[in-house]
């Protein structure tokens, strides 16, 4: 009798378990649905926006060119072109942050390939600041290569803009642990509150003001283009001055 009524409950558990598995599947799938739905909107929206920005932005070059001696008009019509140029920058970022780890295509790419790339980019920026990045050995692994370019791009980036009194130093190295290849990005910018660690990686999130130039997407980008590939990213103190940003990647 007592084996019949163990039996049953093992048996009642299991069927719990296997509903509970099913309730999970489905409460992810609505997750997955909500957000390419998300991301086809901001898509959507973000490139219709441009066109009306572009007839803005021609009419009122054309305006400024016949404002002639009127220097209050003049700089207003300035104004205007300015306002458009920064509202389609911010376009282009939030189309940047839609397709954000979206594509499918991978290859076994080594990253200091896409560290090659990312500096070559920011060749300019690196040469005025002097800044110095180094880069230790980085695994292979199996990503999409224009992707992880990106993210180290927006990581070096960051680096320069967020910069001290002091060239910016960038470190770039890799480990192993028993999940897979942790990589570390570590540079010299002031420290920031831990407590801002979370929130540094919402898209529109800034610390600085605008004197800093920028959308306060690029670190959401990244931690979106990490967690495409099955990965994890975060934040932690450099020491006595910087941060380490580090994203995890399986094997």
């Amino acid at each position: 009798m007592d084996s019949t009524i163990a039996e049953e409950r093992l048996a009642a558990a299991l069927k719990e378990v296997a509903r509970l598995e099913k309730e999970l599947q489905r409460a992810r799938q609505r997750a997955q649905n909500g957000k390419e739905e998300l991301d086809a909107f901001v898509y959507a929206a973000s490139h219709d926006l441009k066109q009306p920005l572009r007839a803005i932005n021609s009419y009122s070059q054309l305006l400024t060119r016949h404002c002639g001696r009127d220097e209050t008009a003049s700089e207003y019509a300035a104004f205007i072109v300015d306002g458009v140029r920064t509202a389609a920058a911010l376009i282009e970022q939030l189309l940047n942050f839609s397709r954000a780890g979206s594509s499918t295509k991978r290859s076994v790419v080594n990253l200091a390939a896409c560290v090659a790339t990312a500096t070559y980019k920011l060749n300019r920026e690196i040469t005025e600041t002097r800044a110095q990045v180094t880069c230790g050995p980085l695994p292979e692994v199996s990503v999409n290569q224009t992707d992880f370019e990106r993210v180290f791009e927006n990581l070096i980036d960051n680096a320069i803009k967020y910069r001290g009194p002091e060239p910016p130093t960038i470190r770039i190295s890799a480990e192993e642990d028993e999940d897979g290849h942790v990589i570390s990005v570590a540079n010299n910018t002031p420290s920031v509150d831990p407590k801002f660690y979370t929130e540094i990686f919402k898209p529109f999130k800034r610390l600085h003001g605008n004197e800093i130039p920028g959308s306060g997407l690029g670190l959401a980008v990244c931690r979106k283009i990490v967690e495409a590939h099955e990965g994890t990213m975060w934040v932690e103190s450099g020491g006595e001055s910087g941060l380490v940003f580090k994203f995890s990647l399986p094997y």
